[in-house]
């Protein structure tokens, strides 16, 4: 009963959610990989309520590209790796994306992928102070880590300055054998994202995204953000229940481009942490832009 509790309280907790979700939407749904003019690396790191002991952190990091165009319908393929850490409960991801982009009416692509991989999670049962003391040390060496295998797909329907999404991570419900409620839950996301263009080099860019996991209570994350010239952007953002971030994102050299998220929490983990910090760094194997290539700017 006990390592069932333990197990539960390990993957029943969700994903980890992203302040500046629009540079980072590949985490949510693997439908927008290869929307890329070419190569294209993320790397980042989150530190949730820093100065908290056991608080979240997760290192992220993300590469995709399109190949076999013909017209204007192409393939997206890449991966996502995840590394999440809270307390004594820990897990590596890896999943391999592939997505079908194609030409719908009125300058709409539509889009669909497919994630295949698995998350390996650990249980570290020296930083748990049990009741129970007597368990046996054959089960906490069999109980300390498991491996599930992962499957997502998602949906994205985009132009070029306007995008929807609907996606499902963890579709297929992967289960500890012989352990009850051992099992990882689905985690459904819708999105929306949209730029709007108010002088020559100014544009506003709202987006909002609706995160639900069965048996806890959805929420709902907003940003605004101004962009310069789509070098520039920055904005505040805020998450339903939780806090509001301030959000900066600068490309520079043509092909780098840092984006930083500082969050702060108005639920009651403000008296017990401090403020949460979001880095991500975006390589391109290119600079500049295609013609020939449907780029949604609220996307990026």
């Amino acid at each position: 009963m006990l390592l069932s509790m333990i197990i539960w309280s390990a993957y029943s907790q969700q994903l980890p959610q992203f302040s500046y979700f629009t540079y980072n939407y590949i985490q949510y749904n693997p439908a927008v990989t290869g929307n890329t003019e070419c190569l294209e690396l993320k790397l980042g790191a989150r530190r949730q309520w820093t100065g908290l002991e056991g608080a979240p952190s997760t290192g992220f990091a993300s590469v995709h590209g399109r190949f076999g165009k013909k017209k204007f319908n192409y393939h997206g393929i890449g991966a996502v790796i995840e590394n999440d850490k809270a307390g004594p409960f820990s897990y590596t991801g890896l999943n391999m994306n592939y997505a079908y982009h194609m030409r719908m009416r009125k300058g709409y692509m539509l889009s669909s992928g497919l994630g295949l991989g698995f998350k390996q999670y650990r249980v570290n049962f020296s930083q748990i102070t049990m009741e129970q003391q007597d368990i046996d040390p054959v089960i906490q060496n069999n109980a300390s880590d498991f491996i599930f295998p992962v499957v997502n797909f998602g949906l994205w329907l985009y132009n070029k300055d306007r995008f929807y999404g609907v996606s499902m991570r963890q579709m297929n419900k992967s289960s500890v054998e012989g352990i009850n409620d051992g099992e990882l839950l689905n985690h459904w996301t819708l999105a929306y994202g949209r730029s709007i263009k108010m002088t020559d080099d100014l544009a506003f860019k709202p987006a909002f995204l609706l995160n639900y996991v069965a048996q806890s209570k959805a929420s709902l994350e907003a940003q605004a953000i101004l962009s310069y010239r789509e070098k520039v952007a920055f904005g505040i953002g805020g998450r339903s229940g939780s806090g509001m971030s301030a959000l900066l994102k600068i490309d520079f050299l043509g092909f780098l481009t840092a984006a930083y998220a500082y969050d702060l929490t108005l639920s009651k983990m403000r008296f017990e942490g401090g403020p949460t910090h979001e880095f991500i760094l975006g390589i391109k194997a290119c600079g500049g832009s295609s013609e020939s290539h449907t780029r949604c700017a609220a996307y990026d």
